[in-house]
């Protein structure tokens, strides 16, 4: 049982709620946003479990909604089945990570991500590479899912590095982070760090963030997407900093 301040269950509903707002827009991001702000605050490791029923219901939902790429689900399957594998995992190894040591990688993994993206680099894999390339990037985005719950930057670095089309991207990346939503909440349930309690306050958090996802797709339309990018990506550059500092001293 843990307890939880009131000005906590604010924050809480607020990270969520951004964390949407980002979702809606971008269509990823929710566990690095809510992860760079809640992370400052409270234990990686509750935060972490909190995330699993929203991730669960938006990918499910995301996921339904845009449909399956084209090509179906073929091309992404080996990539795939090993993103699940590693996430199982991933999310073993989370309940012997010392909290220094994931608070560093959070950090690390936002800082980086954000700085890849703000500089417009972009990686590119030809079609006779992905026979290798997938499930590599399935082990990398598994073992950061399970343990962080952040799969998003390997995962989005691949999926534009074979070219699929924007409608594609968003159909892709729904259906493969649903894949590994399933086994990450299992597993999370299975060494101890997903409970009642944590289901609870985690299934709350369901209303802040369809709120925001709402908000972003009405917002999406009538903002400059690449001035909101930089500076939402500024800002992850000082959150994830925030999270190595918390854990070094």
């Amino acid at each position: 049982m843990f307890e939880l301040t009131g000005q906590e269950l604010l924050l809480i509903c607020l990270a969520f709620f951004l964390g949407g707002v980002l979702k809606g827009i971008l269509g990823i991001g929710l566990p690095l946003m809510v992860l760079s702000i809640l992370g400052v605050f409270l234990s990686p490791t509750l935060v972490v479990a909190l995330l699993v029923v929203p991730i669960v219901m938006s990918n499910l939902w995301q996921a339904f909604r845009h449909g399956l790429p084209a090509g179906g689900t073929r091309r992404l399957l080996p990539m795939s089945l090993v993103f699940v594998l590693f996430t199982a995992l991933g999310a073993a190894l989370l309940a012997s990570i010392e909290e220094t040591l994931l608070f560093v990688s959070l950090g690390v993994i936002v800082v980086g991500f954000s700085l890849f993206n703000l500089r417009g680099m972009q990686l590119v894999v030809p079609p006779r590479h992905e026979v290798w390339a997938g499930p590599c990037t399935g082990v990398v985005a598994g073992l950061l899912n399970g343990i962080s719950t952040i799969n998003g930057p390997p995962l989005v670095m691949y999926l534009v590095g074979i070219q699929l089309s924007k409608e594609d991207f968003v159909k892709a990346y729904g259906l493969v982070a649903l894949f590994g939503s399933v086994p990450l909440a299992l597993s999370y349930i299975g060494v101890g760090i997903f409970g009642f309690d944590e289901f609870i306050v985690s299934s709350m958090a369901l209303l802040p963030v369809f709120l925001g996802m709402w908000a972003g797709q009405v917002v999406r339309s009538h903002i400059d997407k690449a001035l909101f990018r930089k500076v939402l990506l500024v800002a992850l550059i000082v959150l994830g900093g925030n999270l190595i500092r918390r854990g070094l001293f």
